[in-house]
C-alpha cells in the first residue's frame, strides 16, 4: 500500500539529499563538489552537524527539506536499513516519484527488483525493465563519472524547483567568509520571505577562507560550469522583465561572471547586495542600447603612456575605484600598459551606481573611438555589487575584449581571470 504523502512543503533552495550507503561514499563526496559549483545545495551526512535530537529523526528532516532525493542505488544500499529509511521518508513528503532520483551503481532492473520501495514504483508494469528515468553507471567505461552524475542531478533539481515561466530568482555566491560551507545558507529576512527560486554556488566542501580566490584552471572550471548551470537552469532570459537578486561574500570576478550572463541584451533586472543588505540595480534599464547619458570624461590619464592623445591605443587598462589606495598596484600590474582610472567612492543607492556604470560606458566608447583601443584591461576595485551592474552594461557591443583582473593576497598580485567568450 503507497503511503499518502505527510506534507507539502517544498523548499525554495535547489536542493538534494543525497541517500548513499557507506560504500559509495567517496563517489557522493565527489558529486557534492561538482553540485555545488552548479547552485545545487546537497545534504551529505557526513558533511552536516547532527546536534539536535535523534539521529533518524534529523536525517528524517533533513530529507524532508530538501527540493529532491538522490538515491545512491548499489547492492551495498539495498542492504542499509538508513537507505532504506531515507527513501520512505522522501515518499511520504511529496507526492509521485519526480523528486526521487536514482544513480544505477549497477545493473539498473536488477537493482529495482531487489527494493521493496522501489519494485512497485519504478518497475515497469511489463516488470522487464525500469520506468524512472535516473544515471546509470556504465561498468564497462570504468569508474563513475562524478560531473556526469552531478549534471544529472542537478537538471532533476532545477525542473523541481524552478517553475517555468519564473518571475524571480535569488543567487547566492557562497565562497569567502568563515565556517564550514554546509547546510543552508542565511539568508536576510526580506530574501527569504520571498520564498523566491535559490540557486547556492560553492566551489567546495571546505571550510570558508575570507580572502579565497580560484585561479587558473580552478577558476575556469568553476566559471564555466556556473554559467553552464545558469543557462540550464534558468533557459534564456527574454520576454518580460525578471528579477535576479544576487548576494554573498565572494572573489569579485564571479560577481561578475554572473553580470555578463545576464546583461542588457536579456530581460533579467539585476539586484546585488553589499555585506549590509543595500541592494542596487539596473531595474527599469532600457535594453539592447547602450547606456546614454555618461560623462565620457570619467576616466582620466593615469600614468604618461595615457598621455598621447595622437597615438593608438589597442589596449588600455583601466582602474575603477580608489586611486589613491589601489594606483600603485595597478600601475605594477600592467606597467607596459597606458592606464586610465574612473574615480570612485562610496555608493549608497542605485542612481549612484547607474550614474558611475554610465559613465563607465561612455568613457570606454571614448576610448574606442578616439584611440581605436579594441581591448581593456579592467582592473575593478570598487564595490562588488556594483560589479554586477557594470558587467552586464560592458558587453561586445561597448568594447571587444575585457581582460578581467582580481588581486591576489595570498601571492601579492594581479591575476588575470578568463571570462566564458572572451
Amino acid at each position: 500500500m503507497n503511503t499518502a504523502p505527510t506534507t507539502s512543503y517544498r523548499s525554495p533552495f535547489v536542493s538534494t539529499f543525497l541517500s548513499h550507503s557507506s560504500a559509495d561514499s567517496d563517489l557522493a563526496a565527489a558529486v557534492t563538489k561538482r553540485l555545488g559549483r552548479r547552485g545545487v545545495l546537497t545534504w551529505l551526512d557526513k558533511n552536516e552537524l547532527l546536534e539536535m535530537g535523534s539521529l533518524d529523526g534529523v536525517l528524517k528532516q533533513a530529507v524532508q527539506q530538501q527540493a529532491t532525493l538522490t538515491l545512491f542505488l548499489s547492492e551495498a544500499s539495498l542492504k542499509s536499513e538508513w537507505c532504506r529509511d531515507e527513501l520512505r521518508w522522501a515518499i511520504e513528503a511529496q507526492a509521485g516519484t519526480d523528486h526521487l532520483l536514482p544513480v544505477y551503481l549497477g545493473d539498473p532492473l536488477k537493482l529495482i527488483k531487489s527494493h521493496p520501495l522501489l519494485r512497485e514504483r519504478f518497475l515497469h508494469a511489463d516488470g522487464n525493465r525500469v520506468n524512472q528515468l535516473g544515471y546509470a553507471c556504465q561498468q564497462e567505461a570504468g569508474e563513475p563519472n562524478p560531473d556526469a552524475i552531478a549534471q544529472k542531478i542537478a537538471a532533476t533539481a532545477y525542473h523541481r524547483s524552478i517553475p517555468d515561466p519564473w518571475s524571480e530568482v535569488v543567487i547566492v555566491l557562497d565562497q569567502r567568509g568563515s565556517g564550514p560551507r554546509r547546510g543552508l545558507p542565511k539568508l536576510p529576512a526580506n530574501i527569504a520571505s520571498l520564498q523566491a527560486p535559490t540557486l547556492t554556488f560553492r566551489p567546495d566542501t571546505r571550510s570558508r577562507q575570507m580572502r579565497e580566490l580560484l585561479t587558473g584552471d580552478d577558476w575556469d572550471d568553476m566559471a564555466n560550469t556556473l554559467k553552464q548551470s545558469l543557462s540550464n537552469a534558468l533557459g534564456t532570459v527574454r520576454g518580460e522583465p525578471r528579477k535576479v537578486r544576487v548576494l554573498g561574500n565572494a572573489q569579485t570576478g564571479l560577481v561578475w561572471a554572473v553580470g555578463r550572463h545576464f546583461d542588457r541584451t536579456t530581460a533579467a533586472d539585476l539586484y546585488g547586495y553589499d555585506r549590509d543588505g543595500l541592494a542596487v540595480t539596473n531595474q527599469g534599464q532600457a535594453r539592447h542600447t547602450p547606456l546614454l547619458g555618461g560623462n565620457p570624461e570619467r576616466a582620466q590619464p593615469a600614468n604618461d603612456k595615457a598621455k598621447a592623445p595622437e597615438v593608438k591605443l589597442p589596449t588600455v587598462a583601466l582602474g575603477i575605484g580608489s586611486q589613491r589606495r589601489y594606483g600603485s598596484q595597478v600601475q605594477d600590474a600592467g606597467p607596459d600598459l597606458p592606464l586610465f582610472w574612473i574615480e570612485s567612492g562610496s555608493i549608497e543607492d542605485s542612481k549612484q551606481a547607474m550614474e558611475l556604470v554610465a559613465d563607465i560606458v561612455a568613457s570606454v566608447e571614448q576610448l574606442r573611438r578616439e584611440y581605436g583601443t579594441r581591448e581593456l584591461v579592467l582592473f575593478w576595485t570598487t564595490a562588488n555589487h556594483v560589479a554586477l551592474l557594470a558587467a552586464a552594461n560592458l558587453t561586445s557591443h561597448v568594447i571587444p575584449k575585457i581582460k578581467y583582473m582580481e588581486w591576489d593576497h595570498a601571492n601579492d598580485r594581479y591575476v588575470h581571470l578568463p571570462m566564458l567568450g572572451d
